[in-house]
């Protein structure tokens, strides 16, 4: 599987990947162990296996992750604004604290995923799976919802100002002092 893009100078994320290999941090079967490195030189791996990377704090803005497999990854903390994760599989990844703007998730299949305190403003997740999901504490602002499955998430705390498309699915999500698109606070789940 080849990988292309066009930016490079990754330390913060030659460091993640150094401290994965020299600390044996454990990882599935069906994980690449080539693909950590195609994406280190290249932030472009569409269609990798990540399963279960443990790469926190990663440096990786623009990322091109599509229909890439990130199930169960680490990413906490990571710098992935505007990265396309259109079609990946991201089910219970950690995404907590991660630095999301405006990237894009169409299709994408965010189920049981981690994302306290995550930075999403003007996130594209179009038809993207975020059942189950915890939104706690998350910058959702401007996030465009559309034909979203949002059933079971929980956006406690979570900033909602402006999002589109998310009024007609919140009839089975967790809302506990959570910013309504149009500014409201809603503690109807409390």
């Amino acid at each position: 599987m080849k990988c292309f893009g066009t930016h490079s100078g990754f330390a913060t994320l030659a460091g993640s990947v150094a401290a994965l290999f020299v600390l044996g941090v454990s990882h599935s079967p069906a994980f690449d162990p080539e693909a950590v490195a195609r994406l280190k030189a290249k932030p472009a791996c569409s269609g990798c296996d990540l399963s279960n990377v443990s790469l926190p704090d990663a440096y990786l803005p623009g990322a091109i992750l599509t229909n890439a497999n990130l199930a169960g990854a680490d990413l906490s903390g990571a710098n992935l604004n505007g990265a396309d994760f259109s079609g990946a599989n991201l089910v219970g990844a950690d995404l907590s604290g991660a630095v999301l703007k405006y990237v894009i998730m169409t299709g994408a299949d965010l189920t049981d995923a981690t994302l306290v305190e995550t930075q999403l403003a003007g996130a594209n997740l179009h038809g993207a799976d975020l059942s189950g999901a915890l939104f706690e504490g998350a910058n959702l602002r401007g996030a465009r919802f559309a034909n979203a499955v949002v059933s079971g998430a929980n956006f406690t705390s979570a900033n909602l100002e402006y999002a589109e498309g998310l009024e007609s699915l919140l009839a089975d999500v967790k809302l506990c002092n959570t910013r309504m698109p149009d500014g409201a606070v809603n503690k109807s789940g409390c």
